[in-house]
């Protein structure tokens, strides 16, 4: 099976088997003294919002990985970089909702597809995220399962790979 066949296919059992609109700008603009509890409630989603931008990779037991790429404006990449060859990347959605614990994530697959899911960080600086048993239009889980994902920080940069092949929203 060619890398063109495998990322669709791995895509799609991603998502069946687990997965995740942009952190768009607010219409309203925000007053030019904010109360101290807008202040305090502002800080902690501006915080993980800081902390997911990146790249997050997960191995399985082949030596193939799976990463997101947290970038700026809402712009999540989901790549999959096989031990051997080319990476592929398919351009996803996503926004966060940290008053919630766990963390809500929404992730747009297309303009008509969206997989509600949730997830942590860790202390050890790990993200925790629910994968197994989400997909479009199934309600998010209220919390993390004992199979959640775990995903390692593995840089800062919010970009592509070189030569990575790349599927648009």
């Amino acid at each position: 099976m060619t890398n063109s066949q495998i990322l669709p296919k791995l895509i799609a059992s991603c998502l069946c088997f687990s997965l995740l609109s942009s952190l768009a700008a607010q219409a309203n603009p925000l007053p030019t003294a904010p109360a101290i509890a807008q202040a305090e409630t502002s800080a902690p989603a501006n915080n993980i919002d800081q902390k997911l931008l990146g790249k997050w990779e997960s191995k399985d037991p082949d030596g193939n990985s799976l990463s997101f790429i947290f970038a700026p404006e809402g712009k999540l990449y989901l790549v999959l970089q096989p031990s051997q060859g080319i990476a592929h990347a398919k351009e996803l959605r996503y926004k966060v909702d940290a008053k919630n614990q766990p963390i809500h994530l929404d992730v747009g697959l297309s303009n008509t597809q969206t997989v509600m899911t949730v997830f942590e960080i860790t202390a050890e600086g790990q993200m925790r995220l629910q994968l197994e048993g989400t997909k479009p239009g199934d309600p998010r889980p209220s919390a993390l399962s004992a199979k959640a994902t775990v995903f390692n920080k593995v840089s800062d940069a919010a970009a592509l790979p070189e030569n990575t092949q790349l599927v648009p929203f």
